[in-house]
């Protein structure tokens, strides 16, 4: 009996604190979110390549007759450029950075340029949506 008792008292105990530290935790992210509000950690940049679909209303028209010659071995093509290169595929290439704010939220930036930061960078968000590293 005793010993049910002491549990139930270690267990009481420990819900007090735990509920203490849950009460104590938004003070010190306020005082964190006053100092740089958009700031935060990358947690994440990757690449993303689209395929770009071309209009079908560009294969009505007629564009003319195209010749590929190839340099070396290899035997020379020609015909109407609308069935010649239809293999090549144009694509779009953006990045997606996913930074960890310091006041616990998430940002999501794409952009169309090559980023400079890499994933544990600690950066800030500039109004226009630029990133920056900023110092420790």
């Amino acid at each position: 009996m005793k010993a049910i008792l002491a549990c139930l008292l270690g267990a009481t105990c420990f819900l007090a604190v735990a509920q203490n530290l849950d009460k104590a935790q938004p003070q010190q992210q306020g005082a964190a979110t006053a100092a740089c509000p958009d700031c935060g950690v990358v947690r994440s940049v990757r690449g993303i390549k689209k395929e770009i679909r071309p209009d079908d209303r560009d294969d009505t028209k007629p564009s003319g007759l195209v010749a590929s010659v190839p340099l070396g071995s290899g035997k020379p093509t020609a015909g109407s450029s609308t069935r010649l290169g239809k293999d090549f595929v144009p694509t779009s290439e953006t990045w997606e950075i996913i930074i960890g704010l310091d006041d616990g939220r998430m940002r999501v930036l794409t952009v169309s340029e090559p980023p400079e930061v890499r994933q544990g960078d600690k950066v800030r968000v500039e109004p226009n949506g630029r990133i920056t590293l900023r110092s420790r």
